[in-house]
Formats: C-alpha cells, structure tokens, sequence
C-alpha cells in the first residue's frame, strides 16, 4: 500500500493554513490599499483643514538594493545595513539640516497650496492621533474649529539605487489621508512615489499595495555610484529640496475641489 500520500495530505494541509495566514497578515498591515479620491461634492463642509506633526522617518536614507545580499543570507543583510548606516551618517555630516529642511519646506508648501485652493489651514502642534482626539465632536470649548485632519507619514526620503547598476536617485515614498474630526471618516487618502523607479521600491515593505508614481523628468541630481553622489553631497541636496516641493504639490493637489484622479504623474522644474 501507498501511504505517502496519505501522509502528504496534513502537511499540505498545513502549509495551505499558513499561506493562508501570511496572506491575512499581509492583507491587515497593508494599510492603505485602494487611492480614496476627494469628492468635493460630497465634503463641501470641509473648510478647516488641520495638519499636525509628519510622521517622518529621523534622518535622510542613502540606500542600494544588491540582490547578492539576499541570495547570500542573513549575515551578509547584516553587513550590508551596516555599510547602508555609514553611507547615511556620511551623507548626513555633509547635510546636517537637511532633512529638517526638506521637511518644513514640504509643510510650508502644503499649507500654502491648500490655501490657494480655498482651505482655512491650521497649524497643530501635536500629533495625528491627539488632534483626532481633540477636535472630535465640534467641541467648541477646544479652541479653533476644525473639520478634517490631514495625517502626513513619509515611508522613505533620500537616495535610493534599486541595483549596483542603476545609478542613485532622490525621491519619497509617501501616504497622506484627510480623516474627518466628527466620525473619522477617509474622505481622501493617496500614497506617492515622488521621483524612484516605477517598480524600484517594494511597496510591500511599507505596508502598502499601491501608488500615484510621480517621475521626475530633469536627471540633474542622478549620481551613477556612491562616491559621486558623496563628491557632490552639497550639490545633491538640492534634489531632495525639489522632492519635497514636488510631494506637496502632490499631497494638497489631491485635495482640491477639482481634482482628477491619475495614477501617473510627470514633474518638471
């Protein structure tokens, strides 16, 4: 008698419940999932929008992507990380305040956009979770009213080489989602690949399925290795200056009461 297959039949059994598993798992930490486009004619009564502190990544990433690193293991990764840090720490001595710029240029330009297309914006010294919290229910004793918040997360800025033969290029990885203070409700909700390779980044590792890919027309800032972007670290943040210009024009672009809905974007200085 043949027993292996009977024997088989619980083992695929169980690795059918674990592909099953790592399937769920992956479903629920995927966050954002699906583009929410803005309908202005449903959300007429957002005039107030309020924005409170990003939830940014520490310091700019300097990264190259070598698939030998993974076909080799876990300790080589190890080396590799390594190697990436020092990249980072380089780069950040060149640029201490950087990102620090980039950063409130990219919130100077949101506001400034959001203005322009007929918001009331309000500054939030606080996090995402605490102005939900605070602005909740029109409280009128909480101060200055506000109808929608806008919670800005950066994935990754800086940058990236997708492989040892592609050279670096600045760009950001993004999500941003407009949540109303009353029920919660996403009324807008996109994440964006400002100036990477279509298809360089893995979206997966950032917990998101999808995004609006905004390339970068001018290759001024494209450094073909490490060592020329380091000789040219001071000349190079101007790229990453750029990049942030372009995310909030992106960003608040999406919001506005006109807005078409693309999935591919082109930005040209």
């Amino acid at each position: 008698m043949n027993t292996g297959h009977f024997r088989q039949q619980p083992f695929l059994k169980t690795v059918g419940r674990v592909l099953a598993m790592l399937s769920l798992l992956w479903l629920t930490a995927c966050t954002h999932t699906s583009h929410v486009a803005m309908d202005a004619s449903k959300h007429r009564d957002v005039k107030v929008i309020g924005i409170p502190q990003f939830e940014t990544q520490l310091r700019i990433d300097i990264r190259q992507e070598n698939i030998v690193y993974a076909i080799i293991g876990v300790s080589a990764r190890v080396v590799q990380e390594m190697a990436r840090e020092a990249k980072r720490i380089m780069y950040e001595n060149r640029n201490p305040e950087l990102q620090a710029v980039c950063m409130k240029s990219m919130r100077e330009g949101i506001k400034h956009r959001l203005r322009k297309q007929g918001y009331k914006v309000v500054d939030l010294d606080m996090t995402y979770w605490q102005a939900l919290t605070r602005y909740r229910k029109k409280d009128p004793t909480r101060g200055v009213h506000v109808d929608a918040v806008l919670h800005v997360q950066t994935k990754q800025f800086g940058y990236y080489s997708a492989s040892p033969l592609k050279p670096y290029r600045p760009g950001m990885v993004l999500a941003a989602d407009l949540v109303t203070t009353d029920d919660r409700q996403t009324i807008s909700s996109n994440v964006y690949n400002v100036g990477f390779g279509k298809g360089d980044v893995s979206l997966i590792s950032y917990q998101v399925s999808y995004a609006t890919n905004v390339n970068i027309a001018d290759k001024r800032y494209f450094y073909k290795n490490f060592k020329d972007l380091i000789a040219h670290a001071k000349q190079s943040s101007g790229g990453l200056k750029f990049i942030a210009r372009v995310a909030a024009e992106s960003v608040a672009g999406d919001l506005s009461r006109h807005r078409k809905d693309y999935t591919d974007l082109v930005a040209k200085r």
